[in-house]
């Protein structure tokens, strides 16, 4: 195999992803994204019983529309930073 044009480098864990809305009301514009480990962040619901489920999720860049994402990998999900932390880090994006 030859490499024709080189691509930038890969950081990490990346998915191509469709903005969807699942998880948060629906809603997403249908962009195809390629999300990747630095875009994900951790969200969570609270119930009255104590017990919280916890969700990995992504905000579209085109739209703003957050998405939960299944299936990333354990050793990813144990890196994902919570949304304010990750809100500060990309401040160009507001809730």
């Amino acid at each position: 195999m030859k490499v024709i044009y080189p691509g930038r480098p890969q950081k990490g864990w990346a998915k191509e992803l469709k903005c969807t809305g699942a998880g948060n009301g629906d809603g997403g514009c249908g962009a195809i994204l390629l999300v990747e480990q630095d875009d994900l962040y951790e969200t969570s619901k609270g119930y009255c019983d104590g017990t919280t489920d916890r969700y990995v999720t992504f905000m579209c860049s085109a739209c703003g529309v957050e998405t939960d994402v299944n299936g990333v990998p354990y050793n990813v999900t144990q890196k994902i930073i919570s949304k304010e932390a990750w809100m500060k880090k990309h401040s160009a994006f507001s809730i």
